[in-house]
């Protein structure tokens, strides 16, 4: 009995020795560990990282400005400066708008999501449709403005409609009919209308109006400059 208390004594103290001299080597030896590797956290020099002071919240992405869809008529089939409403992009553009242009066909443009939407002759049939199938796919109702819509165009399907048209072409339903004759287009074709200077700016006039509306739109939804950010729980 004695020899085996004297065994396990003789052990005990052996793995004492051994464990006194392995927390003297770590001792020694961490530090030097520490620096080479970055993963030996006990003795790792580097600080924790500060905690960011709490201020102002950060500023939202810009918004992109609101986009006009501009849809030619019968014939005009690409973009210019002269003939259908396509030439309205430059004075749309310096209104701050975004402007993309596309045929009666809307083989081009069928995914956008405008923010105003311009036609003329079948290009305005084709506006009027296209607003009611954003209605009906839950998007925000654009603004509609067309010229000389062509005979048989459906209703208009949004409360903001314009329909300009000249003698010979018929009202559209729904929408706030304007004679372009008798605002000042007199004897003018109905090819050169979207382009003649009272016409351009009654639209100019409607697009200004709503460029305005949209800008205090977003302004008031903006956080003031300089509001703290909310404190987190616990911290």
């Amino acid at each position: 009995m004695s020899s085996v208390g004297v065994r396990f004594n003789g052990f005990g103290l052996g793995a004492r020795a051994v464990a006194g001299a392995l927390c003297g080597w770590l001792c020694l030896a961490g530090p030097a560990i520490a620096q080479q590797s970055p993963l030996w956290s006990p003795w790792s020099s580097q600080p924790s990282p500060a905690r960011p002071p709490f201020g102002p919240s950060p500023a939202p992405p810009p918004l992109q400005p609101p986009l006009v869809l501009l849809l030619d008529g019968l014939g005009v089939y690409v973009e210019n400066d002269y003939v259908g409403v396509s030439a309205l992009s430059r004075p749309l553009r310096q209104q701050g708008f975004r402007t993309r242009s596309d045929t009666h066909f809307l083989n081009k443009q069928v995914g956008a999501v405008p923010n105003v939407v311009i036609g003329h002759s079948l290009g305005g049939s084709t506006a009027l449709r296209f607003a009611g199938d954003l209605v009906r796919r839950g998007k925000p109702a654009p603004l509609v403005i067309t010229i000389d819509a062509a005979p048989g165009s459906p209703s208009c399907p949004v409360v903001r409609c314009i329909n300009i048209h000249g003698p010979g072409f018929p009202d559209v339903r729904g929408a706030r009919n304007i004679d372009a004759w008798a605002a000042g287009a007199r004897f003018v074709a109905h090819a050169q209308l979207p382009t003649h200077p009272a016409v351009e700016a009654m639209i100019l006039d409607l697009t200004a109006t709503y460029m305005t509306q949209w800008s205090s739109a977003q302004a008031s939804r903006m956080p003031e400059a300089g509001t703290a950010a909310p404190r987190p729980k616990g911290g």
